[in-house]
This record gives C-alpha cells, sequence and structure tokens, in this order.
C-alpha cells in the first residue's frame, strides 16, 4: 500500500510562520532593501543493490527572503529567512518535509561581525576528510551541500594583523552534529571559540568547545580541543587535528583522536587538472594517547574544466580499515541560472559508511543520478 509521510514540526513551524512575518514586517518601512529569491532542484536516481533497483525521484525548493539595512557607512544589519521544502518518492512510499532551514539576523562592522539564529558554522582548510565537522554534516559528493544548521549566537572579531576571534553559544540543538555519537542535552547552552592567525607562508588555529551529551541514561560532559593549519609552499598543504575528551565512566573509550592530513596541486596540462588528497586517521581509546580502535581513510579528488560550460570530476575514498572503495564520477554543466549534474557512483553494501547522511547523494550500491540545479 502506497502510503505518504507529512513531517512538519508544529513549533518550528510557528517559528517559520513568526520569521516571515518579522522580516516582512521590516521590509515594509524599508521596502526597498527587500529581496526574495531561491533555488530549485530535481533529481533522479537509480541505485543497483544486492536486492534489485531501487528508483527515486525527488523536487526540493528553497525560497528565500533577505532584509539588510545600512547603519551609517560601516555598520549594516541584515536578515535571512531561508526554507526548506521537499518532496520525494521512491514509488512505494511519498514523502514530503518542510522546515526552517536558515534564520539569521546579523549585525556588521568594520572589524567586527554578530550572527544570531539559525545558521551554519564551519570551519577548516580540509575538503573532504573533515576532522573539524563539528557543527555541520556536508557531503562533498552532493551537488546541493545541504546540512542542518544550529542555534546559537556567533560572534567575529578580525583584527589589524588579519587574525580572527571566533566566539559562540549554541543553545536546544537536540539532533547530532558533526561526528557526534550523542545529541546535545536539552535546553543546555553549548559554547567555544576560534583564533586564527597569519603564520610563514600560511596561516594556523586553535579551536575549543564544550558541550553537555545526552546519552539516554545520564549525561556528561565533552570537551574539544583542536589545532590546524594551511600553508601554500609551491603547493597547498594543510593539517586539521583533534584532541576530544567524554567525562564519564560509562562509555568504553573516553578518548577520541582524529587527524586530517592534505594537499593540493593544480597540474598545467590543458585547461588545468586539479587534484587534491586527503587522509583521515581516527582512533577511541581508553587512555588519552592509546590506540584501541584506529580506523584510516584516504580520499583523492581530481577535475578537469573542459570549456567555459563543462567540468569533470572524481571522489575516491579508501577506507583501510574495512578495505571498501568508494568511487563518485560528475559530470557538470552550468550556464547563467542553470547547472546540470549527472554523476555515477559504486559504494560498497558491506561499508561502515564514511559519509553522513544529510544530503540527496546515495550511500550504498551502485548506480546514476541525475539532478538539475536552478537559481534565481
Amino acid at each position: 500500500m502506497k502510503r505518504t509521510q507529512l513531517r512538519i514540526n508544529n513549533i518550528q513551524n510557528r517559528g517559520i510562520i513568526l520569521a516571515c512575518f518579522v522580516l516582512i514586517f521590516i521590509s515594509s518601512i524599508k521596502g526597498q532593501d527587500f529581496q526574495f529569491h531561491g533555488q530549485i532542484s530535481g533529481w533522479g536516481t537509480g541505485i543497483k543493490t544486492d536486492t534489485g533497483w531501487n528508483k527515486n525521484l525527488g523536487l526540493r525548493y528553497f525560497p528565500q527572503l533577505n532584509y539588510s539595512y545600512q547603519l551609517n557607512e560601516d555598520n549594516l544589519i541584515n536578515g535571512e529567512i531561508l526554507l526548506n521544502t521537499y518532496y520525494n518518492t521512491d514509488f512505494k512510499s511519498d514523502d514530503f518535509n518542510l522546515k526552517l532551514y536558515r534564520a539569521i539576523l546579523r549585525y556588521t562592522s568594520t572589524q567586527t561581525e554578530v550572527q544570531l539564529g539559525l545558521q551554519k558554522i564551519n570551519f577548516g582548510p580540509a575538503q573532504l576528510m573533515r576532522t573539524l565537522m563539528w557543527f555541520d554534516r556536508v557531503d562533498p559528493r552532493d551537488p546541493l551541500k545541504l546540512t542542518d544548521g544550529v542555534y546559537g549566537l556567533r560572534y567575529k572579531y578580525s583584527f589589524l594583523n588579519n587574525s580572527i576571534l571566533w566566539l559562540w553559544g549554541l543553545y536546544d540543538n537536540n539532533q547530532s552534529k558533526g561526528y557526534e555519537m550523542f545529541s546535545s542535552a536539552p535546553k543546555t547552552p553549548e559554547w567555544g571559540g576560534r583564533y586564527q592567525m597569519e603564520v610563514p607562508l600560511g596561516e594556523a588555529a586553535a579551536t575549543v568547545h564544550t558541550r553537555m551529551a545526552d546519552a539516554g541514561l545520564f549525561d556528561y560532559r565533552e570537551n574539544r580541543i583542536a589545532l590546524d593549519g594551511k600553508w601554500d609552499i609551491g603547493i597547498g598543504v594543510w593539517f586539521e587535528s583533534e584532541l576530544q575528551q567524554s567525562q564519564t565512566t560509562l562509555l568504553p573509550y573516553p578518548w577520541d583522536k582524529m587527524l586530517t592530513i592534505g594537499g593540493d596541486y593544480t597540474f598545467g596540462i590543458g585547461n588545468g587538472i586539479y587534484f587534491l588528497a586527503e587522509n583521515l586517521t581516527s582512533m577511541a581509546s581508553v587512555k588519552t594517547w592509546g590506540d584501541n580502535v584506529e580506523r584510516n581513510i584516504s580520499a583523492v579528488m581530481a577535475s578537469y574544466p573542459a570549456g567555459t560550460l563543462d567540468n569533470f570530476a572524481l571522489q575516491i575514498y579508501y577506507d583501510w580499515t574495512g578495505k571498501n572503495i568508494y568511487q563518485y564520477y560528475l559530470w557538470q554543466r552550468t550556464y547563467d541560472n542553470l547547472i546540470i549534474n549527472l554523476a555515477l557512483f559504486h559504494y560498497p553494501e558491506n561499508g561502515t559508511g564514511i559519509f553522513a547522511q544529510s544530503g540527496t547523494a546515495p550511500s550504498t550500491g551502485y548506480g546514476l543520478q541525475l539532478m538539475l540545479i536552478y537559481n534565481y
């Protein structure tokens, strides 16, 4: 029997309506600073697994409402509301979803930016295997780069010596973010910061974050500290490293370590072949510097622009622990407002998964996906 699922949270829905009315009211006062635009995308996917072919069709719409008001020459206030609504069917069941995707109120001055609301917070130089994927779950294979936001306040200050200070406080984010095993405890704040500075031939940064994790029957304090850096030495090289402590004796491995190292280079062949490689090592242990459980994943990406409209790209991942290879090949054609993506992929069905499932990219099997993206 065919069934339809409608998933709209009542509380969130009231927040959507209220946020829209706020911006519409403000824009009625200063109508010349009111803008409306969006993105429409549609896709079809065919996946071959051990049980046969699975087919999928989907349509997604992102309406976006923006308002900006120039206080003076150096100070600006602007707001942004973005909804995520989609319909998806596998010809056995249908799924319709409407939710608030972004809702941001932002104040900027010459050296300061303050951002409040449902927002995306990400940082670090890695592109494929991101140790510093703390607050988002962007899948590098996803053409839309979808990820849920976090509710919070973020402060950013740019010093005259080009160093940057970030401070943030998050609240009431009840879903797991990044690599988190458990979501944050309800109605509890989490906070952190990042300091980024210039170093010879590049830049380096230190980042910290702390929160209460909700493990069901118990909560525990989770602390993270990270270092990262990026340099241009003829080729681009970078690293991201993290040490995480779970302050509880109820988890078998309370210490987690992650390290990403990577590099990229553009070869002067034809229009230029861009090549990138990264390796992620993760370790879980009973003691701080142990390695009771270790996993290594290597990734490469290459792209080649064939003229002004077409681009060819590939991403290949190898899980050294599970001995699995993940392959993704893409042809993309870009017009002024329209993007056409055709992807071929092959992912092992017995793999333990290396991607966070928050976007539209498949996770197992092999097949193809055609996606059209229109921006207005």
